[in-house]
């Protein structure tokens, strides 16, 4: 039997689709290169805004007709499946089965049964243990950086957001696992590892989220360290000391905003001021020109007036955000933003976002060009050269490197090379081997 596995959102589901792919594995099923040669197909899915729930119900519409051509076995995963459980069936009812983000080992359970005939399979519950997943079973993906769970859920209640539904309250992995999970994936390879949570430097296995930092950056062979995602009330003095000072943390780090308005802040609940935002940045000192900063924001909460916006736009100017994530407010269910008055026409949400990204696109393309003339250390992330010839690679702060390289000369993939910039554009980055 065959399975196929797509993923929508974040880093956390990339790396459950990497952990339901090594159960199946364990079980004797085989990986199909194709949806068309999957026997199980399996959507991992996102519902953190709209567009990625409706990329959804089109994918189960395409797989109905598939499965009316073939014997197939459907199942939906991630956040969505956790959020909108048995409401699925009744809108999709070729779906098979129905896997809860606590709930991942259950999964070859819930195919056994599949195979065997039952239907309307559903398992939402909660596994307190779900965050400890062996990691020795999980089947990792080609990358050129390992993802490493640290901590899943999150205990903030922001009004827009269905984080603490869909993933739960906060559960930390002991540091003890942690280490010894970077330490196999340095001696499988690995020179670079991503630390996974919804609210990650919250961490609490047993040290703080800076003291960990400073004890995987200890294991030797590693090179760069990532994390991924930040909460401006969890960053403290202690964390940005490391990141100012720890040479094994990428340069790079994700601190979401969400809005420049203290009174949108308050109707988001998001538990700081500006003000308190700015302070935590300060933290860094001088440390900070070290670092490439990214953030989110939501454009159009409801309430927003267009001088809250402005106050927005403002802060970006008044940090130098390197780039940020934009979206417009997508209305989720289930949460209390839901409540909220909001009649900002479509129109004017996406004028105010084309205004923001313009912005940033600015700031972006001028941080990139103060990368040219240096030579910095790039990770290899291609495994050939595309037509141009040239090939992928990332700085530590984020960026993407189109690298030239000699037509005969193969570059050591996921290996960390000498790269001096040449030119700058608002997307990457162009080098030459140094």
């Amino acid at each position: 039997m065959k399975f196929y596995i797509e993923t929508w959102g974040c880093q956390m589901n990339d790396h459950d689709s990497e952990k339901l792919s090594g159960l199946l594995q364990l079980e004797g099923y085989l990986p199909a290169r194709s949806r068309d040669e999957a026997d199980l197909v399996l959507l991992n899915t996102c519902s953190i805004r709209e567009k990625a729930v409706h990329k959804v119900w089109s994918e189960l519409g395409r797989l109905k007709e598939e499965k009316a051509q073939r014997p197939l076995i459907i199942g939906v995963t991630g956040c969505l499946a956790q959020q909108d459980r048995e409401d699925i069936f009744r809108r999709a009812p070729q779906v098979d089965l129905v896997l809860g983000t606590q709930a991942l080992q259950q999964l070859p359970r819930l195919v056994a049964e599949a195979r065997a005939g039952k239907a309307r399979l559903i398992d939402t519950g909660e596994y307190p243990d779900n965050h400890l997943f062996p990691p020795e079973v999980t089947r990792r993906s080609s990358g050129a950086k390992a993802l490493v769970t640290i901590m899943e859920g999150c205990n903030h209640a922001c009004t827009y957001c269905v984080v603490p539904g869909t993933r739960g309250a906060e559960r930390s992995r002991p540091v003890a696992d942690i280490l010894a999970e970077v330490r196999m994936l340095v001696e499988r390879g690995y020179r670079e590892v991503e630390l996974l949570g919804q609210n990650v430097n919250s961490y609490v296995g047993g040290c703080t989220f800076a003291e960990l930092l400073t004890r995987v950056a200890q294991v030797e062979g590693l090179e760069w360290i990532r994390f991924t995602t930040s909460h401006p009330m969890n960053f403290t003095r202690e964390l940005a000391e490391v990141l100012v000072s720890e040479p094994k943390v990428a340069p790079f780090l994700h601190l979401p905003l969400q809005s420049g308005s203290n009174a949108v802040l308050r109707r988001m609940r998001r538990e700081y001021t500006v003000e308190q935002y700015l302070e935590r940045l300060g933290y860094l000192g001088e440390g900070r020109s070290r670092l490439h900063l990214s953030t989110d924001f939501i454009v159009g909460f409801p309430g927003e007036t267009e001088s809250d916006f402005e106050e927005t736009l403002g802060m970006l100017d008044r940090v130098g955000f390197e780039a940020s994530f934009s979206f417009i407010y997508s209305p989720r269910p289930h949460t209390p933003a839901l409540r909220l008055k909001d009649d900002l026409p479509a129109e004017e949400k996406s004028e105010r976002l084309a205004r923001l990204q313009a912005r940033q696109g600015e700031l972006t393309w001028a941080a990139h060009q103060r990368f040219v003339g240096r030579t910095l250390s790039v990770r290899v992330e291609s495994r050939g050269a595309d037509e141009g010839g040239c090939w992928l690679a990332r700085t530590g702060e984020w960026v993407n490197v189109k690298l030239a390289s000699a037509a005969e000369r193969a570059l050591p993939f996921g290996e960390l090379v000498q790269a001096r910039i040449t030119e700058a554009g608002p997307h990457f980055l162009r080098a030459e081997l140094a």
